[in-house]
């Protein structure tokens, strides 16, 4: 289809595209922290029973995106990302908006969400795949940090939007209407400018796909065969094993955070729901320019890894602050700047990966990886969060102990910094 695309620079259309995907998807993520003071109010949970409940709710989408993304991710390289892209986002949005019906009752509930997992499974390994596929080596942090800064556009935009579309109407009225804006944004985006490789985009140049060919690895082919095979090679490597430990710590830490904030402010801090859109997005305003000085910085100084472990490090510290401060004003000025070194590792994670993996099997390596650190660090967290809220009758509990979490995952990148230097 011709969009009218002839730039030097078509390239760096893809990543923008991917970041709206992202925010939408994330967008049906987080909907459920979001909401789940609303829903304990409507179901009169305890404090007990929102922390064994609401930790089942959300750890149950994380086993079906892990199972997803170690299972299917070398099913979708085969198909292709243009066309996985398109068939998980029918998917996510379909599952989000019957969760307006479903919700009703806890087992459908929680199978719908399990659901939603399935559904967005292989959505960051095709991303990754693509950026690796349009991407030189030195232009990687960039390319990578504008998608996945897509996560934080939408834990910004999550209590702004959200907040007042379910006052409006209700909790339930937002799952639908966020499986409406799935299908209605995210479809024309993917379908008009997303193409597997630059060879196939019909309004790309030479010179272009020249640059972008010339600055790419030199990568050994890697047989192709079942599951295990497709993915021993890559399990033997013990860089690879590190960096998995990083994105199981990661994910503990970084989605803890996103999917407790809520109950957090709103419980223990006395932070009004209608409010929540404050207390909860302000924090990850400066993940933006966190994303963005990281990303140049990274790709000036090629650190990555030793940049990531650094501000995992300043992140746990900030954040035990945080939960001792006693102004809610100044916990959330420290909850902003430790999200933003945060970003040291979310702009580099990706980055760090393709470097690790060969190129025809970034996808499958990418889902081994994402699955893994989803189904322990996103499947288990919130469980074990839950319990320790659930134990304590304390919120601040919880997030303390994905405080410690992060300064664990900034130790293990500063270890994986003495093997890989990039």
């Amino acid at each position: 289809m011709d969009t009218g695309v002839t730039s030097q620079k078509v390239r760096w259309i893809l990543p923008f595209v991917l970041l709206v995907t992202l925010t939408i998807a994330y967008l049906d993520r987080l909907n459920l922290a979001i909401a789940l003071p609303k829903i304990t109010d409507e179901f009169g949970w305890t404090v007990a029973q929102t922390g064994e409940y609401g930790g089942l709710l959300i750890s149950i989408f994380f086993v079906g995106y892990g199972l997803t993304n170690m299972l299917l991710s070398p099913l979708a390289e085969k198909i292709g990302p243009r066309k996985s892209l398109l068939t998980i986002i029918v998917l996510f949005s379909f599952f989000t908006a019957i969760t307006a019906p479903l919700a009703s009752f806890l087992t459908a509930f929680i199978a719908v969400r399990f659901l939603l997992g399935v559904g967005e499974g292989v959505h960051f390994p095709m991303m990754s795949l693509l950026t690796k596929n349009w991407f030189p080596v030195k232009e990687r942090s960039r390319a990578n940090g504008i998608w996945v800064s897509g996560v934080m556009f939408s834990t910004i935009l999550a209590p702004l939007l959200l907040v007042p579309v379910i006052e409006w109407i209700g909790w339930r009225g937002m799952f639908i209407f966020l499986g409406v804006l799935g299908v209605g944004v995210s479809i024309p985006l993917v379908w008009l400018f997303v193409y597997n490789n630059p060879r196939t985009h019909p309004k790309i140049s030479a010179e272009e796909i020249g640059y972008i060919e010339s600055g790419m690895e030199k990568d050994e082919k890697v047989r192709e065969g079942t599951f295990w095979q497709e993915i021993k090679p890559i399990a033997r490597d013990k860089i690879y094993w590190i960096a998995l430990m990083g994105g199981i710590l990661n994910n503990f830490a970084s989605y803890g955070l996103m999917m407790w904030f809520p109950l957090y402010f709103n419980k223990s801090r006395g932070v009004e729901f209608s409010s929540l859109k404050y207390a909860v997005s302000i924090p990850y305003m400066s993940a933006i320019l966190g994303i963005i000085c990281v990303a140049l910085i990274s790709d000036k100084l090629q650190r990555r890894v030793l940049i990531a472990g650094i501000g995992y490090v300043i992140t746990g510290i900030l954040g035990y602050f945080a939960c001792t401060a006693s102004s809610i004003t100044t916990t959330i000025a420290l909850f902003s700047v430790a999200i933003f070194f945060q970003m040291s590792y979310t702009t580099n994670e990706f980055a760090i990966l393709q470097r690790i993996l060969p190129k025809n099997k970034v996808a499958t390596g990418t889902g081994f990886y994402n699955g893994l650190a989803m189904l322990i660090g996103g499947g288990l967290g919130p469980v074990v969060v839950g319990q320790v809220i659930a134990y304590t009758k304390d919120y601040t509990s919880g997030i303390l102990t994905l405080v410690a979490f992060s300064l664990i995952a900034g130790f293990n990148m500063l270890v994986l910094s003495r093997f890989l230097k990039y």
